[in-house]
């Protein structure tokens, strides 16, 4: 692929990918003294993406979504090329002797980058949003340039979020008391932080969560009201995307019959499992929606949103990924089309595009520790 097709693959706009190097080199370019992402210097040249694991890799995973790390062949140019390696592979210490040099890594300083990676690796996305707000609350305090998320932004999906807890409290806590609305609030952060299990167990318990299992639960209820609003603000260029894919056609002549076969096939393939998983999240938003409202505005019964709990850390990472896919590709497809009027395509661009979309929608099958984008 070439470097102008890998560029939209690897750019900070996409939900699936932090681009660590490009982010560090422009900020030690406004101030060489500011604070960098990872302690080793080095990993600053990353680039980490989240990606589908192969089946055979998968086996025991949580879910089968992995944090791929992206070593470019030249640190100042990455979209020349690169190899990448999944975070969980037992060789990914090695691989950072292999691609910075024998000492180039601390080893004093490496089980703070490995803390850091492995919370990330607990997102289904790359959201800038749920990346700053898992590590703020792991007590680590990145540099706010690292994350696109303005405080007005911020602050709208906080409400969005924090608003969709406080039913939860006043049911388990009715009493109307200012002592109650207070205890509400504390508990409503204490949702959102996911830490303090001791302060949030009644709570846990008075909607049956299952023991064990109630600061994941929580964590994964807060994801999805996340990507519940992301879905919203995503939605416009969805519909493009996929009117446009809907009145895309290979024109014949461009190559032989068997090979628009071939491609028309790939292009419908493509289509589809983009517009099912925009369903799939769409589904699990419902879903959840209407459990929620028979529960805190209906008021006709509790069942069904202490079900959608009890599945929400499955939920969550659906929806996470589901829509890490959609957001790579709609922000692929805008960045390569759109500076083509009415989004009409040369025909080499446009194979460009399919091929693209189909790397999105398809798991790579090389092994893991050997791939070149």
């Amino acid at each position: 692929m070439s470097s102008e097709y890998l560029k939209p693959m690897l750019d900070v706009g996409s939900p699936r990918v932090f681009n660590c190097n490009v982010i560090t080199r422009q900020i030690v370019a406004a101030d060489p003294d500011a604070q960098v992402f990872f302690a080793n210097k080095p990993m600053n040249r990353l680039v980490l993406i989240k990606d589908a694991v192969p089946d055979s890799e998968s086996r025991g995973m949580t879910s089968g979504i992995g944090t791929k790390l992206y070593f470019p062949f030249n640190e100042n140019d990455i979209y020349e090329g690169g190899r990448t390696i999944f975070l969980h592979d037992k060789n990914v210490e090695r691989a950072f002797a292999d691609n910075f040099g024998e000492g180039a890594i601390k080893p004093s300083a490496l089980a703070a980058d490995m803390r850091t990676l492995r919370i990330l690796d607990r997102l289904p996305s790359m959201d800038p949003f749920l990346m700053k707000d898992a590590l703020r609350n792991e007590g680590i305090e990145a540099n706010p340039a690292y994350f696109e998320v303005g405080k007005e932004l911020w602050n709208e999906i906080e409400t969005y979020i924090l608003r969709s807890f406080e039913p939860l409290v006043k049911a388990a806590y009715p009493d109307t008391s200012a002592t109650s609305d207070e205890k509400a609030r504390m508990l409503v952060q204490k949702i959102w932080e996911g830490r303090d299990l001791d302060t949030l167990r009644p709570l846990a318990a008075a909607f049956q969560l299952p023991k064990g299992q109630e600061l994941e639960i929580f964590a994964a209820w807060k994801g999805i009201n996340f990507y519940a609003f992301q879905f919203e603000r995503a939605k416009p260029l969805m519909i493009d995307m996929l009117t446009w894919l809907k009145d895309l056609s290979i024109p014949v002549g461009a190559v032989s019959n068997a090979e628009r076969a071939e491609m028309k096939a790939d292009l419908d393939t493509s289509r589809n499992r983009l517009l099912g998983e925009w369903q799939l999240a769409d589904g699990i938003i419902r879903d959840y929606q209407t459990s929620y409202d028979k529960l805190f505005r209906q008021k006709i019964g509790s069942g069904d949103f202490l079900a959608f709990l009890k599945k929400s850390n499955k939920a969550y990472w659906d929806i996470g990924n589901a829509l890490g896919k959609t957001g790579h590709a709609s922000y692929c497809w805008d960045v390569l089309s759109k500076r083509y009027p009415g989004r009409k395509l040369p025909w080499e661009q446009l194979c460009e595009i399919m091929q693209l979309l189909g790397k999105i929608f398809k798991v790579d099958k090389k092994p893991a520790t050997a791939v070149s984008w």
